[in-house]
């Protein structure tokens, strides 16, 4: 059972994930969870692990991520990526690992047909937080691996240029299968997707507003 709380927080089954900005969120169960924070303009929740998808400067923000963290956060990050001073979780693609608790797991993320993000450099993520299945797709586009994701809910970038764009994350949602899609990595870094357009295409799309906007 998912629903909106507010206008940046989907709640599903006691979870609570809250769109930040751009690629980043906020997933508070029993544990506090932040992926790719970037561009924290005030105090937060404190986290117990930072996931990073990888070192592109607007997914591993360094100021963020110490603004965030407290003695013992974990940061979880491609192998490869490395996030100096803290207690460190590097996953190969296709790895998985129990961390505090959450059970992690790295999947594939990559450009088909632009040069940013290449093969094995990027990981999304699948968690368990608390028996809720979340896939952050990280930076991506409609790739073959994403048939064989199913989760309760999907959180897909629409942007373009440095992803797939609306029109390919719509295509995307016949190959992941999830109860809840989310759309993001827009609104920031000249990224002026129209969200309302895949939720005009995807009829178990939820849009959120960024917290931090």
């Amino acid at each position: 059972m998912c629903e909106v709380i507010d206008e940046s927080t989907l709640k599903c089954n006691g979870v609570e994930i809250t769109w930040l900005k751009h690629a980043g969120f906020r997933i508070k169960g029993s544990v506090v969870i932040y992926i790719d924070p970037y561009g924290i303009n005030r105090e937060l929740e404190k986290a117990d692990l930072i996931l990073i998808t990888h070192d592109h400067f607007d997914h591993m923000d360094l100021k963020s991520i110490r603004l965030l963290s407290k003695e013992d956060t974990v940061m979880v990050h491609p192998s490869g990526c490395i996030v100096e001073g803290y207690e460190s979780c590097g996953l190969s693609i296709g790895e998985g690992r129990n961390v505090k608790g959450i059970e992690v797991k790295a999947v594939p993320a990559y450009n088909v047909n632009k040069p940013y993000h290449k093969k094995g450099e990027v990981v999304g993520y699948i968690l368990n937080v608390d028996g809720v299945r979340i896939y952050h797709a990280g930076d991506t586009d409609r790739i073959p691996e994403m048939k064989g994701i199913e989760v309760d809910v999907a959180l897909l970038p629409i942007g373009g240029t440095y992803t797939m764009d609306v029109k390919e994350a719509i295509e995307a949602t016949k190959d992941v299968k999830a109860k809840v899609f989310v759309p993001m990595h827009y609104g920031e870094i000249g990224l002026k997707a129209d969200p309302w357009e895949f939720k005009r295409a995807v009829k178990n799309a939820v849009i959120l507003k960024p917290l931090l906007g």
